[in-house]
């Protein structure tokens, strides 16, 4: 048998072995992608270092607040302009897309089926919804209960400007709106995950921005909280879309030193 074709040989025996045991790695951790991917990214945030579009981001959405803050009650009732069945329209239709029991539970049943269709891009995109909408949940309880602030339906009296926090307390969990922060961290991951085409951004940043509306004219939040509902949402979505990619594995085709096609496997953690 001639040397070089002993050599190309070689490098397909040993392309099987590795593709197989990659494949038997994942298959055996599928499973477990989900805590992987979680624990992972769990201290990404804890090592998390702004940069300077972060302060710009946080900046903006200081402003877009407070301003929105300041005009909360004017803004509440110049936002009920629908009539009554187009009420009842927006909460049977946007309603379910912030719920975190409906989206949660389709997220998880997407994982799953993904493990066993052996699906990895499904499993992916279900495991970064899965933490999307748990971080920006969890962010947005620990200010509901710092500040209590009255629901527009708690109230005889419209006033944006009651407080009532910190406590344990299950009423006056206004700010910020959970909804909404669900909604636009959903529509922000999957939006971040393909690089924001425009057939798949608009739809999904125009669904949540439609379950903002229905937050504020159901009366459960005041435009301020939905404002800084959303900017907690695409700030979790975004920066976890950006790290779930960066943490797979890569395997495709390159050209090796000597000018052959090989095969290679590329692992890049951020």
């Amino acid at each position: 048998m001639p040397f070089p074709l002993l050599k190309s040989i070689s490098r397909l025996l040993f392309f099987l072995l590795v593709s197989q045991s990659v494949q038997a790695q994942e298959e055996k951790s599928a499973a477990f992608m989900l805590i992987e991917d979680s624990w992972r990214n769990g201290k990404n945030w804890l090592d998390l270092d702004f940069e300077r579009e972060d302060y710009w981001f946080w900046s903006a959405g200081a402003v877009v607040v407070g301003g929105t803050f300041a005009y909360d009650l004017a803004l509440q009732e110049g936002l009920q302009l629908a009539e009554g069945d187009i009420k009842s329209g927006l909460s049977i239709s946007t309603e379910p897309f912030g719920n975190p029991y409906y989206m949660g539970a389709l997220a998880l049943g997407s994982y799953v089926y993904g493990s066993i269709a052996n699906n990895g891009e499904l499993q992916n995109l279900s495991s970064l919804a899965l933490q999307s909408m748990f971080t920006a949940g969890l962010g947005v309880t620990v200010l509901k209960v710092a500040f209590h602030r009255e629901r527009p339906e708690e109230q005889l009296v419209l006033d944006p400007y009651q407080f009532n926090g910190p406590s344990l307390s299950r009423d006056n969990l206004s700010f910020p709106s959970g909804h909404t922060a669900i909604a636009f961290s959903l529509a922000s991951s999957i939006s971040a995950y393909y690089d924001d085409p425009l057939y798949l951004a608009i739809p999904l940043y125009s669904l949540a921005t439609l379950t903002t509306w229905q937050r504020i004219y159901d009366q459960k939040h005041w435009p301020s909280d939905v404002a800084m509902g959303a900017i907690i949402g695409v700030f979790v979505g975004r920066k976890l879309a950006t790290w779930q990619k960066a943490s797979k594995v890569n395997l495709g085709s390159a050209i090796l030193p000597n000018g052959n096609l090989g095969l290679g496997l590329s692992l890049a953690l951020d």
